[in-house]
């Protein structure tokens, strides 16, 4: 829908005149009339789209209005009760910043599905060899944008020459132009970091959150194929700054470091230094370990080398009674048959079957513990009557890698489908959507309202991304509960469904 269409909607189901919501935002009636109309567009920021948000809240008072607004928002009615998270809700629909989050998380979840490592795993000495020269001074000056490309340049062959192996030390709030305005340039700041990376470099970056959704979602697509190695850590400050001067701070311990401060809007005249001198890189170090001191870790990756630390991680995650939705295309690991778990994990190639077991008996406990108190929403892909009988289904959602490639044998799958029916008739929280749109097969979203956001990367090579950033979280619940839609409570669908497929197989 357009603003106007919206704004006219709203005004309909509130029985509002013109004149009645100029007065309340400090327009004129003609402005009010223009903007209903699509006469007039919506101005980036306007001021009054906080008023409007606010009297639509107040005049939303009688059932059908308050049934017709959560259709609208897709939302469930009860939680319009909140009257600032009503106004909330309504100012970011008529702002059309839900539809762009959305598109922002669905890029950035696809981008983490179709991600492959390039054949090549290895990289040449092109970059390296191509010019880039290193100072021989304790400090370099380097002017502008152009300047910062080859101060970082200079950076990272400072850091393969070393053959010191170090945590490199990362942080900018400064526009990211430098990199993303040079595909060339980005080309070789992406090789010569994976160079760094191979040599066995770690990486602590610290992330301005303070970007909007598109800008953070982009930034983290971009170091996709170094968060994959596993060795990056990524950190945000949970505080906001003032945001006039902007700081970008490169360490490599003992090694270099490039630093510099500007302010907003110019970068393109900004001074940035390179160090080499041993007490100015102690200096800046600490900086930073007092800046991280105060940061908190913005996403954990796990690849299938940290088996155990990802398997405790979701262990914990699901322990937390809190509103769950997940989207998969496959039957929920946890409401299967405890025969059907030890069947599929005793096929596994695990070496420790027997913890793995107990491990599917803990999440299950802790699951149905949750079930007492809290909603379980899933949005689900059925697979054919075809696909089940020839036995090529795989079992999903196990976070457990060794069984990420074995699939169900048809009675496994019928007897996981009769468990499912009988938790959602005996659990009122419980509640599952089958969809007939195709879920993307490689990725799997499972999300805890105000808690955090777990993306789990079926395909290869294999990963998990767990993050509890409040806004990156908040933003994972809202697409998740619109493509589930949560204002439709209709068991009655899902059991018939599941009872048909059960009954063709």
């Amino acid at each position: 829908m357009m603003f106007y269409e919206k704004l006219d909607l709203l005004m309909n189901i509130t029985k509002t005149a013109n004149s009645s919501l100029a007065m309340y935002t400090s327009l004129d009636s003609s402005h009010i009339s223009r903007l209903r109309r699509g006469e007039r567009k919506l101005v980036k920021d306007a001021d009054y789209l906080k008023k409007m948000a606010v009297y639509f809240t107040n005049h939303c008072t009688e059932a059908y209005q308050i049934k017709t607004l959560s259709d609208v928002l897709k939302s469930q009615p009860e939680l319009l009760q909140d009257s600032d998270k009503t106004t909330e809700k309504i100012y970011h629909w008529l702002m059309g910043t839900e539809e762009a989050e959305h598109a922002s998380i669905s890029g950035f979840l696809n981008g983490i599905s179709d991600f492959q490592f390039r054949k090549s795993t290895t990289v040449t000495d092109e970059f390296t060899n191509s010019g880039t020269k290193t100072p021989k001074k304790d400090v370099a000056l380097y002017y502008g944008i152009k300047g910062k490309r080859e101060a970082v340049l200079s950076f990272l062959s400072l850091i393969i020459e070393s053959n010191q192996p170090t945590t490199l030390l990362l942080y900018s709030d400064e526009s990211m132009d430098w990199l993303t305005g040079d595909s060339s340039f980005a080309a070789k700041w992406r090789d010569l970091l994976a160079r760094v990376i191979l040599k066995g470099n770690r990486i602590k970056v610290i992330h301005t959150v303070s970007r909007n959704l598109d800008e953070m979602l982009e930034a983290l697509s971009k170091w996709m194929p170094l968060y994959m190695t596993g060795a990056i850590e990524p950190y945000y400050y949970p505080k906001k700054r003032d945001g006039v001067f902007k700081r970008t701070l490169f360490i490599a311990p003992k090694i270099t470091a490039v630093t510099s401060s500007s302010l907003d809007m110019m970068e393109d005249q900004a001074l940035n230094l390179l160090f080499k001198d041993k007490k100015a890189l102690a200096a800046l170090t600490s900086e930073f370990e007092s800046y991280l001191f105060m940061c908190r870790p913005l996403m954990q990756i796990f690849t299938y080398h940290q088996k155990q630390q990802y398997l405790d991680l979701i262990k914990e995650f699901e322990k937390e009674a809190t509103p769950t939705l997940l989207k998969s295309n496959c039957l929920n690991w946890v409401t299967m048959p405890n025969a059907v778990a030890e069947s599929i994990i005793n096929r596994s190639n695990s070496d420790d079957k027997e913890k793995l077991i107990q491990y599917f008996y803990d999440r299950k406990e802790a699951f149905e513990k949750g079930l007492e108190h809290c909603s379980f929403h899933t949005l689900l892909q059925l697979p054919s009557v075809t696909e089940i009988k020839e036995g090529v289904v795989n079992v999903a959602f196990t976070g457990i890698p060794d069984t990420s490639n074995i699939c169900y044998t048809p009675n496994e799958y019928k007897a996981h489908l009769e468990n499912t029916i009988q938790y959602l008739k005996n659990y009122d929280h419980y509640n599952l959507k089958v969809t007939s749109q195709k879920i993307h097969n490689h990725f799997i979203l499972y999300v805890k309202e105000d808690l955090g956001a777990i993306v789990i990367k079926q395909n290869t090579p294999h990963a998990i991304f767990a993050i509890n950033e409040i806004n990156m979280t908040a933003a994972f619940w809202d697409y998740l509960k619109d493509e589930i839609n949560l204002s439709e409570k209709d068991k009655t669908t899902a059991l018939k469904d599941l009872d048909d497929l059960y009954n063709r197989l």
